[in-house]
Protein backbone atom coordinates (compact mmCIF):
# COMPACT_ATOMS: atom_id res chain seq x y z
CA UNK A 1 0.00 0.00 0.00
CA UNK A 2 1.08 3.78 -0.46
CA UNK A 3 0.82 6.13 1.47
CA UNK A 4 -1.93 7.38 0.61
CA UNK A 5 -3.86 4.79 1.15
CA UNK A 6 -2.68 3.84 4.84
CA UNK A 7 -3.79 8.29 4.96
CA UNK A 8 -7.04 7.25 4.04
CA UNK A 9 -7.17 4.05 6.74
CA UNK A 10 -5.55 6.32 9.25
CA UNK A 11 -9.12 9.35 8.42
CA UNK A 12 -11.56 6.28 8.76
CA UNK A 13 -10.18 5.15 12.19
CA UNK A 14 -10.10 8.47 13.37
CA UNK A 15 -13.63 9.40 12.27
CA UNK A 16 -14.85 5.96 13.31
CA UNK A 17 -13.42 6.41 16.88
CA UNK A 18 -14.65 10.03 17.28
CA UNK A 19 -18.28 8.99 16.03
CA UNK A 20 -18.52 5.91 18.11
CA UNK A 21 -17.56 7.44 21.14
CA UNK A 22 -19.79 10.11 20.93
CA UNK A 23 -22.82 7.68 20.13
CA UNK A 24 -21.25 5.28 23.03
CA UNK A 25 -21.47 8.04 25.66
CA UNK A 26 -24.93 9.35 24.34
CA UNK A 27 -26.13 6.34 23.98
CA UNK A 28 -25.36 4.77 27.86
CA UNK A 29 -27.37 8.19 29.00
CA UNK A 30 -30.50 8.07 26.94
CA UNK A 31 -30.08 4.30 27.51
CA UNK A 32 -30.39 5.20 31.61
CA UNK A 33 -33.20 7.40 31.08
CA UNK A 34 -35.09 5.11 28.71
CA UNK A 35 -34.73 2.28 31.45
CA UNK A 36 -35.75 4.62 34.27
CA UNK A 37 -38.88 6.01 32.51
CA UNK A 38 -40.02 2.17 31.77
CA UNK A 39 -39.36 1.15 35.41
CA UNK A 40 -41.82 4.64 36.58
CA UNK A 41 -44.45 2.34 34.88
CA UNK A 42 -46.53 5.39 33.44
CA UNK A 43 -49.15 3.74 30.81
CA UNK A 44 -48.47 5.94 27.60
CA UNK A 45 -44.50 6.56 27.92
CA UNK A 46 -43.52 3.07 28.50
CA UNK A 47 -45.67 1.44 25.73
CA UNK A 48 -44.18 4.16 23.16
CA UNK A 49 -41.22 3.30 24.64
CA UNK A 50 -41.67 -0.46 24.38
CA UNK A 51 -42.58 0.33 20.64
CA UNK A 52 -39.35 2.59 20.56
CA UNK A 53 -36.85 -0.19 21.83
CA UNK A 54 -38.02 -3.02 19.71
CA UNK A 55 -37.91 -1.10 16.29
CA UNK A 56 -34.53 0.39 16.82
CA UNK A 57 -33.15 -2.80 18.32
CA UNK A 58 -34.93 -4.87 14.80
CA UNK A 59 -34.15 -2.47 12.39
CA UNK A 60 -30.37 -3.23 10.66
CA UNK A 61 -28.53 0.35 11.28
CA UNK A 62 -27.49 0.74 7.53
CA UNK A 63 -31.39 1.24 6.95
CA UNK A 64 -31.67 3.81 10.01
CA UNK A 65 -28.50 5.70 8.73
CA UNK A 66 -30.42 5.62 5.35
CA UNK A 67 -33.34 6.62 6.74
CA UNK A 68 -31.81 9.94 9.54
CA UNK A 69 -30.12 11.06 6.42
CA UNK A 70 -32.22 11.01 3.66
CA UNK A 71 -35.38 11.95 5.50
CA UNK A 72 -33.50 14.98 7.38
CA UNK A 73 -34.50 17.28 4.84
CA UNK A 74 -37.93 16.18 4.20
CA UNK A 75 -38.65 17.60 7.64
CA UNK A 76 -36.72 20.64 7.05
CA UNK A 77 -33.47 19.51 9.33
CA UNK A 78 -30.52 20.24 7.59
CA UNK A 79 -28.27 17.28 8.95
CA UNK A 80 -24.78 16.49 7.96
CA UNK A 81 -23.03 12.96 7.18
CA UNK A 82 -21.56 13.03 10.38
CA UNK A 83 -24.43 14.49 12.74
CA UNK A 84 -26.47 11.90 10.96
CA UNK A 85 -24.24 9.00 11.60
CA UNK A 86 -24.00 9.84 15.50
CA UNK A 87 -27.78 10.52 15.66
CA UNK A 88 -28.31 6.74 13.54
CA UNK A 89 -25.69 5.17 16.19
CA UNK A 90 -27.06 6.89 19.18
CA UNK A 91 -31.04 5.46 18.56
CA UNK A 92 -29.63 2.25 17.90
CA UNK A 93 -27.03 1.84 20.93
CA UNK A 94 -29.83 3.67 23.46
CA UNK A 95 -32.20 1.00 22.42
CA UNK A 96 -29.55 -1.66 23.54
CA UNK A 97 -28.35 -0.44 26.50
CA UNK A 98 -31.73 0.57 28.11
CA UNK A 99 -32.61 -3.14 27.74
CA UNK A 100 -29.33 -3.48 29.55
CA UNK A 101 -30.07 -1.39 32.37
CA UNK A 102 -33.89 -2.39 32.37
CA UNK A 103 -32.55 -5.85 33.24
CA UNK A 104 -30.03 -4.74 35.57
CA UNK A 105 -33.39 -2.77 37.47
CA UNK A 106 -35.47 -6.23 37.44
CA UNK A 107 -32.30 -8.12 39.04
CA UNK A 108 -31.60 -5.78 41.70
CA UNK A 109 -33.63 -6.80 45.06
CA UNK A 110 -36.50 -4.89 47.01
CA UNK A 111 -35.16 -5.91 50.49
CA UNK A 112 -31.77 -3.80 49.52
CA UNK A 113 -34.45 -0.58 48.55
CA UNK A 114 -36.70 -1.73 51.98
CA UNK A 115 -33.77 -1.43 54.09
CA UNK A 116 -32.34 2.06 53.04
CA UNK A 117 -35.99 3.66 53.65
CA UNK A 118 -36.13 2.03 56.87
CA UNK A 119 -32.33 3.36 57.95
CA UNK A 120 -34.28 7.12 56.50
CA UNK A 121 -32.44 7.25 52.80
CA UNK A 122 -34.72 9.25 50.45
CA UNK A 123 -34.91 7.71 47.43
CA UNK A 124 -32.14 10.24 45.71
CA UNK A 125 -29.57 8.73 48.14
CA UNK A 126 -30.56 5.59 47.56
CA UNK A 127 -30.71 5.64 44.09
CA UNK A 128 -26.73 7.35 43.75
CA UNK A 129 -25.28 5.32 46.64
CA UNK A 130 -26.93 2.26 46.64
CA UNK A 131 -28.71 0.94 43.51
CA UNK A 132 -26.41 3.01 40.47
CA UNK A 133 -23.03 1.28 42.04
CA UNK A 134 -24.75 -2.15 41.93
CA UNK A 135 -26.48 -1.71 38.77
CA UNK A 136 -23.13 -0.02 36.87
CA UNK A 137 -21.49 -3.68 38.36
CA UNK A 138 -24.17 -5.46 36.96
CA UNK A 139 -24.37 -4.49 33.74
CA UNK A 140 -21.10 -3.50 32.63
CA UNK A 141 -20.89 -6.85 30.58
CA UNK A 142 -23.77 -5.86 28.62
CA UNK A 143 -22.55 -2.46 27.95
CA UNK A 144 -18.86 -3.25 26.96
CA UNK A 145 -20.50 -5.29 24.45
CA UNK A 146 -22.75 -2.73 22.96
CA UNK A 147 -20.27 -0.57 23.19
CA UNK A 148 -17.57 -3.11 21.55
CA UNK A 149 -20.79 -4.32 18.57
CA UNK A 150 -21.09 -0.51 17.78
CA UNK A 151 -17.39 0.10 17.11
CA UNK A 152 -17.93 -3.04 14.96
CA UNK A 153 -20.98 -1.84 13.18
CA UNK A 154 -19.99 1.81 12.27
CA UNK A 155 -18.69 1.52 9.16
CA UNK A 156 -22.22 1.12 7.80
CA UNK A 157 -22.14 5.25 7.73
CA UNK A 158 -20.11 4.49 5.31
CA UNK A 159 -23.22 4.07 2.91
CA UNK A 160 -23.78 7.89 3.36
CA UNK A 161 -20.05 9.45 2.42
Amino acid sequence: MNGQAWLLLLEGAWTTLWISSIAIALGVVIGLGIALLRMARIPFVEQALVLYVSLARATPLVTLVLFIFLSAPTFGLAMDRNTAAILALTLNTAAFNAEVWRTAFISFSREQKEAALACGMTNGVFFRRIMLPQMITSSLPGLVNEMSFLIKSSPAIAVIG
